[in-house]
């Protein structure tokens, strides 16, 4: 028995070492692997994109540096210098400013571009994770690198994004550890913005990027990958545009900012305006959670996906996210920029709009799938769960809500996580045994 379990362990050591090696083995940090694909193909030089932007802002960076005072009383007067005193002065911040925009918008459409190509297949999926961490890097550095203009837009958006981690403590199992807290104190130096926030986002700011570089000059030195797999006369363009626009559309200075004032609406910067409007559509605890759910469930989504198949027709569940998320984020966006929102109007329609797409894309899935279907048992049972139990539930969760609005909609919460758990048992199923079998029947028939 001892040598049976001896002898299961090293298979089992042994399997899960080479399905490390075989997914490490096709990491692509900037899409280093594309080199030939982004020669006929633009959407492969997006990787490129992310890494030219990031070396614009670091250098931009470095020369505001020079004149930059990290002092909550001097911060907003040395970014006036900067503006409207120092030579290029105004040119340099407008780069450093549009050149982490693009950073951030060529991140998110990579991160697209890898789901709707299915990218992370064959042994990809970690493409996935790294893809989006590089997106919540910029977006933090973004977010740290605000705060250091010191206006008024600045210090109440930084504020509003600071109190969420002390939304955690009410979390019972989480509340006796007090990390929700603690986190707050450690990201603002103490219980409330002032010199020390300033001192640890300016720190943050540098040391984050500067860790990042070196990890990714260990990686290309390893590796001997090049960083940048387009020429330079093609990233000549879009370096072009970064000053172009630098020089048309100057950065924004605003006013001072003043504890004392609270400007209305608390607006953050572009990327973050859709999940603030999101995160007010909830209770705090729960928008909390969700901010941490959403990337951990952008990163198990890959590994889910088992079939070969690529072709996004063929992964119906997978587009209805992609539209969903892409939908969700103009549409956010939309409504705080222009202040139309409604607390009590969008929440059921919101809600109604993400289950009908969930419901679509099983139903397509369903379709995709009928013919070839294995007649066994268990999968009928979590087909009947997933095509039968899933659409009940979206109807149980719409119409209701649609007649008798945000109400009734806060009585069914009850009841939609009772019909939550079966829902999620038949997607489970669906994914994970019913592919596994066609799977395994494909490798038989060869």
């Amino acid at each position: 028995m001892i040598a049976n379990i001896k002898e299961n362990g090293i298979k089992i050591f042994q399997t899960s070492k080479k399905w490390v090696e075989d997914h490490i083995n096709g990491i692509d940090i900037f899409d280093e692997h594309y080199i030939d694909k982004a020669k006929t193909n633009p959407w492969y030089t997006l990787g490129s994109l992310v890494w030219l932007f990031w070396m614009i802002t670091i250098v931009s960076g470095c020369l505001l540096m020079a004149i930059y005072l990290p002092s909550i009383s001097e911060a907003y007067d040395s970014i006036v210098k900067i503006q409207f005193e120092i030579p290029f002065g105004a040119i340099t911040r407008g780069v450093h400013k549009y050149a982490a925009d693009a950073v951030i918008i060529a991140a998110t459409i990579r991160l697209y571009r890898m789901f709707i190509a299915c990218d992370y297949k064959p042994n990809r999926e970690f493409n996935i994770a790294i893809a989006l961490i590089t997106l919540l890097f910029g977006m933090y550095s973004g977010l740290t690198g605000y705060l250091l203009i010191w206006n008024q837009r600045a210090f109440w958006a930084t504020k509003v994004f600071a109190t969420f981690p002390t939304y955690v403590e009410q979390f019972y199992i989480l509340g006796p550890t007090h990390v929700g807290i603690n986190t707050s104190q450690i990201l603002l130096g103490g219980s409330s913005i002032g010199q020390a926030t300033m001192t640890r986002f300016y720190s943050f700011h540098i040391a984050f990027t500067l860790l990042a570089l070196i990890a990714h000059e260990l990686y290309i030195y390893k590796t001997g990958h090049k960083r940048l797999n387009i020429s330079w006369k093609m990233a000549s363009i879009p370096i072009a545009m970064v000053f172009i626009t630098a020089i048309i559309l100057p950065a924004q200075i605003g006013h001072r900012a003043d504890p004392n004032v609270t400007p209305l609406p608390i607006l953050s910067d572009w990327y973050f305006l859709a999940l603030y409007q999101f995160l007010k559509y909830m209770e705090p605890v729960w928008a909390t959670a969700l901010t941490v759910l959403i990337p951990l469930t952008v990163i198990v989504l890959p590994f889910l996906d088992l079939g070969p198949e690529k072709r996004l027709s063929k992964r119906p569940v997978f587009l209805m996210v992609v539209i969903m998320g892409f939908l969700e984020f103009l549409i956010f966006s939309f409504l705080i920029i222009f202040n139309i929102a409604n607390i009590h109007r969008d929440p059921p329609i919101w809600r109604m709009g993400t289950w009908l797409l969930i419901a679509i894309g099983v139903i397509w899935q369903y379709i995709v799938h009928k013919i070839d279907r294995p007649e066994k048992l268990s999968v009928a049972i979590g087909d009947f769960i997933a095509y039968v139990v899933c659409p009940l539930f979206v109807l149980y969760w719409v119409f209701p809500t649609l007649l008798n609005g945000w109400i009734t909609l806060k009585q069914q919460i009850v009841g939609v996580g009772i019909c939550m758990v079966p829902a999620v048992i038949g997607y489970t199923w669906h994914f994970l045994i019913r592919k596994k079998l066609k799977i395994e029947e494909e490798k038989a028939a060869a």
